[in-house]
């Protein structure tokens, strides 16, 4: 089941996927993997659903809570070649990302681009957050970058000489600070009113829990469904 624009995107911690498949590689996990073996697990009760959720869509679980066959394959993967595994299963999982970005040398903007068309919008930024910490376990990016991602560097100071010769920093004047504090935002700072809109609307959406009953998720789809089309809409 890869990440799509289609259905809403996981965007759980890095860390607690990465600890459960690590666990479930040493320990094992109770199967079916349910909320409360999550909780058991050491997921703090406001991650469970969204990392339950996100075991799904990565394609370890199904939707009764079974270990998939990628899941399988990562627990009985030889040490020497786990990460080469891990590797394989995120290359999968993330086809519609890594068709449009090389994580390892395209910057936070190209990154951020490729997840632009996916829902909720308001959780996008943890969305590429769960997917280099992701590529970072698995070497597919440095560990640095997976924590962080990694922002256009600052142009360093000029310096100038005085005149015994010695290198002094520069520093703006009073009346450039004032002026560098009353900027105007940039227009990628700025947020359009239609995009206020749409977030405002997803806060008041209720969060998917994959503990529902069937009628619940297709009831929720469909709902998720018409909000996009509304969002499409308003956006004409």
């Amino acid at each position: 089941m890869p990440v799509t624009s289609e259905k809403p995107a996981p965007y759980a911690p890095h860390s607690s996927i990465v600890e459960l498949i690590e666990r479930y590689r040493n320990r094992g996990l109770p199967s079916p993997v349910t909320a409360d073996v999550l909780l058991r697990a050491g997921i703090s009760q406001s991650l469970v659903s969204r990392t339950l959720y996100a075991l799904q869509v990565l394609d370890l679980i199904d939707e009764q809570g079974a270990p998939t066959k990628t899941f399988e394959g990562l627990r009985l993967a030889p040490e020497a070649e786990y990460k080469q595994r891990l590797s394989q299963w995120l290359q999968s999982a993330y086809a519609d990302v890594l068709k449009f970005v090389d994580p390892a040398d395209d910057d936070e903007t190209k990154i951020r681009d490729a997840f632009r068309s996916y829902q909720p919008v308001g959780q996008q930024a943890r969305m590429i957050t769960l997917f280099l910490g992701l590529l970072a376990a698995a070497g597919m990016v440095a560990e640095k970058r997976g924590s962080q991602p990694r922002r256009p560097s600052s142009p360093p100071q000029k310096s100038q000489r005085a005149s015994n010769g010695t290198s002094q920093t520069s520093k703006p004047s009073p009346e450039n600070k004032k002026e560098t504090v009353t900027a105007s935002p940039t227009p990628h700072q700025q947020t359009s009113h239609d995009d206020s809109y749409e977030k405002l609307l997803l806060e008041k959406f209720p969060a998917f829990d994959p503990s529902w009953t069937e009628d619940l998720k297709k009831a929720w789809f469909e709902g998720f469904k018409q909000f996009q089309e509304m969002a499409r809409k308003d956006r004409a």
